[in-house]
């Protein structure tokens, strides 16, 4: 692996802790610094802002029109930590084998290798809502993570190794992995996913509301520019009603467009949600077997690299959240509107790390990127190549772009094959088998009633997409 171009931060001591931060002093504090009068009382008001956007990047970027990036492609997965899944690559800032946590009851136990078993039936989905989450970190301690867990169910403190990984091998191997990305916000599922759409949420919760959020799409299409949502089987743009029904697309028209070289501007992917139960799934989120989300990863990048237009194209990998594994560094707090605050009571805190990967001529071979990203940076690299405006309050988020390799006028088209077959890998686990027809969840015992609540949460999304006419 090259050396990482960033500087690794996994302390606290520029994060601060939950007790003290406010994320409407952030925005005063940002008001203030706009103009000369305000920067002397800025300077005034010391260093208690506990907002960090980690080491200042180095490289200088090109005009983006000479980028060399056309077309940028964002495949979001599910529930996983850097330390889960990456704490073994070399040069990153990661932790696997001896750490040590302690359960509800007090128990100290290992962090343990969880393959062969890539699955998981019978553990219960580790707890990642906005309260576990701060429970994980416990002020940066990042000590709390089997305390919501069932005593006994050590599924949150097991790891992955690159041999049971075989895309994110190869993927580490030729490309980039960011060992510093933060999700939007230390919660689930819907509230991180609104992250990515809009650079802000205006929830805390899986809630089906519908929103008025603007998104990037928004901004695509007021400059003109065509921008594409594929999923695999639920639409996450249902939660904006029918707004953005025009732009969402079965993947299958992704793999046209990458075969046919029409790819648009920004493409945005989803994979399979819905099939946890029966194994069928490949977004990476307990239940789902984790060598179908590499094959599903795997397929993805074999479509780009084939495609007449993958020299001008970026392909990005990360996750929505943590899902509640493990990690050992410390989220640092970003800067929250007046009106997420209100709506939501966030106190800016970054989700837990999760992996990131970037793959694409202008990405670097081999390498540990360790500025710190989240997001808003994936946004904010948008709005800087294709002249928009940035979406929410962080645009001070680094600009991704940060990570690329503008060294050379010639990109490096080279594309290593990096195969994971596809394959029938999951299988139908107790929850499947219990959720016959007229189960209430209820009636679930808590092992499975855990597993069940992500599962209802999207069947609650495609019923939405079902009454607003998406395809499915």
């Amino acid at each position: 692996m090259s050396s990482k171009s960033g500087t690794s931060n996994s302390g606290a001591s520029n994060f601060g802790s939950d007790d003290r931060f406010d994320p409407r002093r952030r925005q005063l504090l940002a008001g203030l610094a706009a103009s000369a009068a305000g920067a002397a009382a800025l300077s005034a008001c010391g260093s208690s802002d506990n907002t960090s956007t980690g080491p200042a990047p180095t490289t200088v970027l090109p005009d983006p029109k000479d980028s060399g990036i056309d077309h940028i492609v964002v495949v979001m997965m599910e529930n996983r930590s850097f330390d889960h899944y990456f704490g073994w690559l070399p040069g990153a800032d990661g932790r696997q084998a001896g750490l040590s946590f302690t359960d509800s009851k007090g128990n100290v136990h290992q962090t343990h290798a969880l393959a062969p078993n890539f699955q998981n039936c019978d553990s219960a989905d580790p707890d990642h809502s906005y309260e576990a989450g701060h429970g994980d970190v416990n002020n940066g301690k990042m000590d709390g993570f089997l305390l919501p867990q069932p005593v006994g169910d050590l599924f949150p403190i097991g790891y992955y190794v690159a041999d049971d990984l075989p895309f994110y091998k190869g993927v580490a191997a030729n490309w980039t992995v960011c060992d510093h990305y933060f999700s939007g916000i230390l919660s689930c599922t819907f509230p991180n996913r609104f992250y990515m759409h809009a650079g802000q949420t205006d929830r805390v919760t899986n809630t089906v509301a519908i929103s008025s959020l603007p998104t990037i799409w928004d901004s695509l299409k007021a400059a003109g520019l065509q921008g594409r949502y594929y999923y695999s089987d639920v639409p996450f743009t249902a939660l904006w009603g029918v707004k953005h029904l025009d732009i969402s697309q079965p993947l299958a028209a992704f793999k046209l467009a990458a075969a046919n070289g029409t790819l648009p501007s920004v493409s945005y992917i989803d994979p399979k949600s819905i099939g946890e139960g029966a194994g069928t799934s490949n977004d990476d989120h307990p239940l789902a077997d984790v060598r179908s989300g590499q094959a599903f990863l795997s397929d993805i990048y074999a479509a780009l690299r084939s495609s007449p237009q993958w020299d001008k194209t970026l392909l990005i990998i990360n996750y929505d959240e943590w899902g509640g594994f493990f990690d050992h560094v410390e989220p640092p707090f970003g800067p929250v509107s007046d009106a997420e605050f209100a709506a939501t009571k966030n106190d800016g805190r970054l989700g837990i790390r999760v992996p990131c990967c970037i793959i694409g001529p202008r990405a670097r071979r081999g390498h540990v990127e360790s500025l710190q990203f989240d997001p808003n940076s994936i946004l904010n690299m948008i709005a800087w190549r294709f002249g928009l405006t940035p979406l929410g309050v962080r645009s001070g988020s680094t600009n991704l772009a940060h990570a690329l390799d503008f060294s050379s006028s010639t990109p490096d088209t080279s594309a290593p094959e990096i195969v994971m077959p596809a394959g029938n890998y999951g299988v139908s686990c107790n929850l499947q088998q219990a959720m016959t027809a007229g189960t209430s969840i209820n009636d679930l015992d808590a092992v499975q009633r855990r597993q069940a609540e992500h599962l209802l949460d999207w069947q609650m999304v495609q019923t939405l997409a079902q009454r607003n006419g998406f395809p499915l």
